[in-house]
């Protein structure tokens, strides 16, 4: 174990931007469990301690996440184009859209309306403006920087795709409450963009990571974990086709509000996806587990993804009268909680013996740090 002090001027300066992953994973997490609650009702304080939880997080992972841009914005600007670290910043933007979910779905119920809500609304804004910031600022680096090698690509680069479409997750059970059908229109429109532009980018990352896989060896082992996060554009964007059929179509300004049954068939169809891709993502668990596979921050990849795909589930299981559907979401929802248990475990520990907080020896590289 390293026995080098711990100092807090080298915490904030190699934070790494993907501890909002735990964030992500914990208020997907809340989300899935209060649907589990509809039928075990004993599991609502599950998720609301879950909610306090990550609010409690998301606010101190904020801290030296803000300070790293104050005191050294050289190594923050410097990860922001890294082929591996950078696309991990835009994990803070979905926590903070995760949170507002998180708000408007539990924490409404016992705050009220006129606290939740605008919290909500809040933190729902902040992470549109940022997913959209470091969308454009993170492929910029790249395309501005030297040649990035094709073995780079890695299941991470998903992660502003999958910002995108968090965008109009979050915003269709908040559109009701704008106070006017002027901004639930305007926000409306704002998802829909926000869909195309994650869903496209979505595939486009797809393919490079496809042709990455074929043409070259796996990732490493810490880099691993990345690959599940191919089920949260799937999961996510079946969320978004389902909910914006609830809450956006009826603002829009449409001469066939009857049409809206295919934004719910396209995410079952969108949903199909994940069936093929949960499988693979299995199998080279199972491959990396054969061989040294150790805990790295990585490791919450296993979360959210697998979390957005479990609530998809049930939204499909609810709007189809799929009793199938609800019972996979239940298997995938008792998945989803030995991965969170196993990993914020972890995560607690190496917070508390300062492994994950300590930055590497001098000389040493972390693998996908």
């Amino acid at each position: 174990m390293d026995q080098r002090p711990l100092c807090w001027d080298d915490v904030v300066r190699h934070f790494h931007p993907g501890w909002f992953a735990s964030v992500m994973g914990t208020g997907i997490l809340a989300v899935a469990t209060l649907h589990v609650a509809a039928w075990m009702h004993t599991l609502r304080a599950v998720s609301i301690a879950l909610w306090i939880l990550n609010t409690l997080l998301c606010g101190l992972l904020l801290i030296p996440w803000g300070m790293r841009w104050v005191l050294f914005p050289q190594d923050a600007w410097a990860d922001l184009g890294h082929p591996i670290r950078g696309p991990f910043y835009s994990t803070m933007p979905v926590g903070l859209m995760v949170l507002a979910l998180n708000f408007v779905a539990i924490g409404r119920p016992i705050l009220g309306d006129a606290t939740a809500t605008p919290i909500a609304q809040g933190l729902w804004v902040a992470g549109v403006i940022t997913t959209f910031l470091f969308g454009v600022l993170i492929p910029y680096r790249w395309f501005t920087s030297e040649h990035i090698p094709l073995d780079h690509v890695h299941g991470g680069w998903f992660i502003p795709p999958v910002a995108a479409i968090v965008v109009p997750a979050t915003a269709a059970p908040l559109i009701p409450t704008w106070g006017s059908p002027e901004l639930g229109y305007a926000v409306s429109l704002i998802a829909f963009a926000f869909t195309g532009i994650g869903l496209l980018l979505f595939l486009i990352v797809l393919a490079l990571l496809f042709m990455r896989l074929v043409a070259h060896p796996l990732p490493h082992p810490h880099l691993g974990p990345t690959l599940w996060i191919g089920l949260g554009p799937v999961g996510v964007g079946s969320i978004v086709l389902v909910r914006l059929s609830e809450t956006a179509l009826p603002l829009m300004r449409l001469g066939n509000p009857e049409g809206a049954w295919i934004l719910p068939l396209g995410g079952l169809i969108l949903w199909g996806f994940g069936v093929w891709w949960l499988p693979i993502a299995i199998l080279l668990l199972f491959r990396y587990m054969r061989e040294t596979f150790p805990f790295a921050m990585s490791w919450w990849a296993f979360t959210f993804p697998l979390g957005a795909y479990t609530v998809s589930t049930f939204l499909l299981g609810d709007v189809f009268h799929a009793p199938t559907l609800h019972g996979i979401a239940i298997a995938l929802w008792m998945l989803l909680l030995c991965f969170w248990a196993v990993v914020f475990l972890q995560t607690l520990r190496g917070v508390l013996n300062g492994e994950l907080l300590r930055p590497p020896a001098p000389g040493v590289q972390r693998a996908g740090s």
